[in-house]
């Protein structure tokens, strides 16, 4: 009697795939419309064994991707997004600033990371297997901005590589696993909507906490020594309730001081005043819009109302102050 031959696992996301070519013009076009415009190359042009399986959303792109082949892409800025690739097996070479910044990922010990502000490349094995991820600006951004408890108004200065084996690395890869074996699981969390977004927000919470960027220190500091508790409720009302009607006694209420001992708070930890800060708040849920919109599908000033601003030449201002662009450049873009 011959053995019983076992059933082969399915790859990651096997029902959601998008693309399985060995065409080099079709990857690259799918892989463009997908994450973001780039260069594809085969070693000696041999065809591809590639394949793409991906979901999206407003917060995150998740996709296993594989490209059969010693292949190499060459990426200007990603000027909208961050790009998070985690090796799952072979080995990649990434880098950044024109070679100045380098790192070597092998499967189940390394990732990498792409900024929106500086070209990058990226050689694959054959043999490489990848969760890429694409992380739009705004929500990621906004998601920081919620546990720093005050605006982000950088770019997130990610390290190029970091490591899955230990730590808060591993920690991240567990979460993009979760995430995705929840997605892939019939009847799974992930179809519930709410559920989901929570998973995601996960994932984008163990970002932050796995590669290191010019914020890390400040978040690792505990939550209780960066705010006294008045100023951090009403931050985490304010990104809570950024699209309602509030005001200063408002959140001095829900605070429980005077209006004068919130501000007197704020000024001495945050160094703003509720009021700029809200504003600081609607205006990256704002950028975060227009980024995500279509020109033909979106008004600025839409977006502008929405999100509580009534002064639309004022606003304008204050947008362009915080984003170096009018909202009307930012939805020609997004």
């Amino acid at each position: 009697m011959s053995a019983a031959v076992a059933p082969q696992t399915p790859e990651p996301l096997a029902g959601h795939a998008v693309m399985n070519t060995e065409d080099v013009d079709e990857a690259r076009r799918v892989v463009t419309d997908v994450y973001v415009p780039h260069d594809l190359d085969s070693s000696r042009g041999r065809p591809l064994d590639a394949r793409l399986h991906c979901v999206a959303s407003e917060r995150l792109t998740l996709g296993y991707l594989v490209y059969g082949a010693d292949a190499t892409l060459t990426l200007p800025p990603l000027r909208h997004c961050y790009h998070v690739n985690l090796t799952l097996s072979g080995r990649t070479r990434v880098t950044r600033r024109g070679g100045r910044e380098e790192t070597v990922t092998r499967g189940g010990e390394g990732g990498a990371v792409l900024l929106p502000t500086e070209d990058s490349c990226v050689t694959w094995t054959p043999e490489a297997t990848q969760y890429a991820m694409k992380f739009p600006r705004g929500p990621l951004e906004e998601h920081l901005s919620g546990l720093l408890g005050r605006p982000v108004t950088e770019p997130l200065d990610f390290a190029v590589g970091f490591d899955l084996r230990r730590g808060a690395g591993a920690g991240l890869l567990a979460a993009v696993r979760f995430l995705q074996t929840e997605i892939d699981r019939p009847g799974g969390i992930a179809e519930a909507p709410l559920a989901r977004a929570q998973l995601e927000s996960y994932v984008l919470t163990a970002l932050l906490h796995g590669v290191d960027h010019r914020f890390s220190d400040e978040l690792r500091t505990p939550a209780e020594r960066r705010h006294p508790a008045a100023v951090r409720a009403v931050i985490d009302h304010v990104h809570a309730h950024a699209d309602q009607p509030l005001t200063v006694p408002q959140l001095a209420r829900h605070a429980g001081v005077s209006a004068r001992a919130l501000q007197a708070g704020f000024a001495r930890h945050l160094g703003t005043t509720p009021s700029e800060y809200l504003r600081d708040v609607r205006l990256s849920r704002v950028h975060a819009d227009l980024l995500a919109a279509s020109p033909e599908d979106t008004s600025v000033t839409e977006r502008a109302v929405a999100w509580g601003f009534v002064h639309l030449s004022r606003f304008a201002e204050h947008y362009r102050r915080r984003f170096g662009e009018l909202p009307s450049q930012t939805l020609r873009r997004g």
